[in-house]
């Protein structure tokens, strides 16, 4: 089979494009951010990321540890989250998704690090740990092999279910919910009230205006619930207590493995990666106003600089690490991706390792803050969501796989005790709606695949009609395999123009036989028939050509074959005809 260079070129462009820059974006991936705002979007990431860092608090709680201890855990989590924000910010080599996907406080971790601590104290959690980090390591390096189980849908199922976990802390915060079930009226004005600050200059503000939105909130937050006694005397005794520079200690270092908790621990690493996976969709899309599929390479890089961010986590004493939603969230609601911003966060946070006072300021924040960001990220995250499972033309099969497993994620988030209901080692999944979710939406994905023919066939017979026949074909094919419905509307165009010319010019004698066939990244049509190859030109005919040749016109629509289809191969043999199209997907 011969193939066509000039159509061969055409397809490696388009894999080299520049992606296309997003119209709300202020400063893209690659763009560099100038200091007076670089500082008010880093400050804005460290407040959101800080929340989370009450998790190595309660693991030294669960061991009975000191005070002394919670402080150093806190400072050695800042260390190992500035690292590996700034490695999955890097794009050179293996390590980093080239992306500002900010790295927090392993929530997937968290139960396992617990039964760590509980049965073997800190080297037995540090040694699992970073058996964790290098098992999720291992994962980013094979990841590419499994894009079979990442179709469009699952990955907007993904980003979904991210954004529906953070409902169940942002709502109890933004209205002041207790365990008694009442709602504080105080703290549902003051959310309220930082909240519209926030919309108010994000929506009407300029772009200097909108990237201090963010922090603009978080001040009215923390004011309001000063004013209102809405922090505690103890908090606010724990930041005026606290030094202002220390030096964190390495007393409570040490290594151990047990081979009891390398399920537990192999179940948050996946469940972690799950997360990654997700949040670095988010961030190819929000970057690239053309995104179509996932790049498994950089989805690789990231979990590969994740599994070595948690183990510098393992062997600094701390728990796990993940790629935080939240500060992903941030930086599509701020329209700021900057790797800048990525690098900024990281130093920040190696720096407030040995602030206790200012990371202090972050460990006391108040319930308004705390809704107020969850419900910003919320609002930005999950309409891209939808817009990722809707990227895809939606049969019933994929409408099952969505329902399904968003029920069951859903559940895991408003049923009590449902995830307690399992076995403790598999609560890491179970409890977590994200992975629960994820892992059945895949599993209903692979079983629901058996069945579908990845060919379908048509004959064509040269006649009135028969282009009809083709847009029909190629619809009931788009809605069988659940592809783009761009790319199967360009199909269908390809494979009508080429049957109109074949026809039109009498080329073909008898009928024409198609064999359409789908996979995940490709969609391949083979057009055999006994006749005469059309013409494939990768030049259209100019005006003049069109009225002094009478073979311009089938040129023309050779040419328009061309355009609409990445690749195009032909042969023949003996009279008989073959053609080969690929759409890439």
């Amino acid at each position: 089979m011969h193939r066509n260079p000039s159509q061969v070129d055409k397809a490696s462009d388009r894999e080299k494009r520049s992606p296309r820059r997003a119209a709300n974006l202020i400063y893209g991936v690659a763009d560099p951010v100038p200091v007076s705002s670089l500082i008010p979007l880093v400050v804005q990431q460290v407040i959101m990321l800080s929340v989370d860092l009450i998790f190595p608090v309660l693991i030294v709680a669960a061991a009975s540890g000191t005070v002394e201890m919670a402080q150093t855990a806190v400072s050695m989590m800042m260390i190992s989250m500035g690292i590996g924000t700034i490695l999955q910010a890097w794009r050179n080599g293996p390590v980093g998704s080239g992306y500002f996907c900010a790295h927090e406080t392993g929530t997937p971790y968290f139960p396992a690090s617990i039964m760590a601590v509980q049965a073997g104290g800190f080297p037995l959690m540090c040694g699992m740990t970073l058996f964790a980090g290098v098992f999720q390591s291992l994962i980013g390096r094979i990841i590419h092999r499994l894009r079979i189980l990442f179709p469009v849908e699952i990955i907007g199922l993904i980003v979904m279910l991210m954004a529906i976990t953070f409902i169940t802390y942002a709502l109890p915060n933004f209205i002041g919910l207790d365990a008694q079930g009442s709602v504080s009226l105080p703290v549902s004005l003051l959310s309220v009230t930082a909240l519209g600050v926030i919309i108010g200059m994000h929506i009407w503000g300029s772009q200097r205006i909108r990237e201090c939105s963010i922090v603009v909130g978080i001040v009215v937050g923390y004011l309001g619930s000063y004013m209102f006694g809405l922090l505690p005397a103890d908090k606010v005794d724990k930041f005026i207590d606290a030094p202002w520079i220390a030096l964190p200690s390495l007393d409570h270092l040490g290594l151990a493995f047990d081979p009891a908790l390398v399920v537990p621990f192999i179940v948050a690493a996946f469940a972690s990666s799950i997360k990654t996976i997700g949040n670095l969709t988010t961030c190819q899309k929000v970057n690239d106003d053309e995104w179509k599929r996932l790049d498994m390479k950089s989805v690789g890089n990231g979990l590969f600089a994740e599994g070595i961010g948690t183990i510098i986590g393992g062997l600094l004493g701390t728990m796990g690490q993940t790629t935080s939603s939240g500060s992903v969230g941030l930086s599509v609601a701020t329209g700021a991706t900057s790797r800048q911003i990525a690098v900024g966060t990281g130093l920040c946070f190696i720096v407030l390792a040995i602030l206790p006072k200012i990371a202090a300021l972050f460990a006391i924040m108040p319930q308004p803050v705390i809704g107020v960001i969850l419900m910003v990220e919320i609002a930005f995250v999950l309409p891209t969501a939808m817009q990722i499972c809707s990227s895809r033309m939606l049969n019933a099969r994929r409408l099952f796989v969505l329902g399904i497993s968003l029920t069951f994620g859903l559940g895991v988030a408003m049923v009590p005790g449902f995830g307690e209901s399992f076995p403790l080692w598999l609560q890491p999944l179970t409890k977590n709606a994200l992975a629960l979710g994820t892992i059945i939406g895949i599993s209903l994905h692979l079983l629901f695949r058996i069945g579908i023919a990845t060919h379908q066939k048509l004959v064509v017979e040269p006649e009135t009609g028969a282009m009809d026949a083709v847009f029909v074909f190629f619809r009931e094919c788009g809605g069988l395999w659940g592809a783009r419905s761009d790319v199967v509307s360009r199909t269908a165009s390809a494979v009508a123009q080429c049957i109109e010319t074949l026809t039109e010019f009498q080329l073909v004698q008898g009928n024409i036989n198609i064999d359409a066939s789908f996979e995940e990244f490709n969609l391949n049509v083979d057009i055999e028939y006994t006749g005469v190859l059309p013409v494939l030109s990768a030049t259209r005919p100019t005006a003049e050509e069109m009225l002094n040749d009478e073979d311009a016109f089938a040129r023309l629509s050779g040419y328009l074959v061309m355009r609409y289809a990445d690749k195009v191969n032909f042969s023949t043999k003996n009279g008989r005809c073959s053609l080969h199209l690929n759409f890439e997907h």
